[in-house]
């Protein structure tokens, strides 16, 4: 079966309708675990950009609250991308280490909404090309549906950029790709 985005887009809205939603709780932290896809985008090698092809990503994230419309925690992700452009496929792993700061902004039904900002050290590995480092400034946007006993659905949209970041043979940036995740979360 050939993933497009009307497909994903479907099973995404079905899990969000098909949760059982239930009235908000007020918690102090969430550990939450999401899967997804990364759109596709432009990685730019030494002037030369290159595009990618939708690819997939893990993501998972620590939050504690600091304040009451307010949490920072720690972010982690783990994608692979690939870009075929070039006649032979060249495909990549990004790893993003770092943190978040987000507000959290409750709507009547329960569900909470979370815009926020990444920061993260991140490495981008392949068989072609040497390890790149960079830094990570990246936004996500969630929207958790509470289920009973401090769980929830949780909804990701967000970007990775790297502005600066490369290796010894070239700098290596990028400007936002998108990705979408859903997952599951719990908290305390």
């Amino acid at each position: 079966m050939r993933w497009n985005y009307r497909t994903i887009l479907v099973i995404v809205i079905a899990v969000l309708l098909s949760s059982t939603f239930v009235h908000a709780q007020k918690q102090s932290w969430n550990l939450n675990f999401k899967g997804g896809i990364m759109l596709p985008g432009t990685i730019t090698v030494d002037g030369y950009d290159g595009d990618t092809e939708l690819g997939w990503i893990v993501n998972t994230a620590f939050d504690g609250m600091v304040a009451e419309k307010l949490s920072m925690g720690g972010y982690f992700f783990y994608s692979g991308i690939s870009e075929a452009e070039t006649g032979e496929s060249l495909s990549a792993n990004i790893m993003s280490i770092g943190g978040t700061i987000k507000g959290r902004f409750q709507l009547r039904s329960g569900t909470q909404l979370r815009p926020g900002l990444i920061l993260a050290y991140q490495i981008t590995t392949g068989d072609a090309f040497d390890d790149v480092k960079g830094l990570n400034v990246g936004f996500t946007f969630e929207a958790a549906f509470p289920l009973k006993d401090f769980k929830a659905i949780v909804a990701e949209l967000g970007f990775t950029t790297q502005p600066s970041g490369g290796n010894a043979d070239a700098d290596v940036t990028w400007a936002p790709i998108f990705y979408l995740t859903v997952g599951y979360e719990f908290g305390g």
